[in-house]
């Protein structure tokens, strides 16, 4: 059985702490005069790039991400997305 003991309300200090939750959003520069951002989601890591989210790949480490990566895997999606609309076309 728990032991209880009475206490003053004035010996009673509560201690306040407020933690400032840091922005997970990283802004890596500029690619096509639009900022990239590295974002961690509910899934994972992310780029976001002119409104629009980019998954990075798993064999891709986060950490070793830079703008030069980051811009040339969006121009990789990019021509990628464009090539598969031209052959859905023909």
């Amino acid at each position: 059985m728990p032991h209880y003991t009475e206490m003053n309300c004035e010996e009673v200090q509560v201690e306040e702490t407020t933690t400032k939750t840091e922005s997970k959003n990283k802004n890596l520069g500029k690619f096509e005069k639009k900022a990239i951002y590295l974002n961690h989601g509910k899934y994972g890591y992310f780029l976001n790039h002119n409104k629009i989210n980019y998954k990075i790949p798993e064999w891709l480490p986060v950490e070793k991400l830079d703008l030069e990566i980051a811009s040339k895997l969006i121009e990789y999606k990019l021509r990628y997305q464009e090539n598969k609309k031209d052959n859905e076309s023909e």
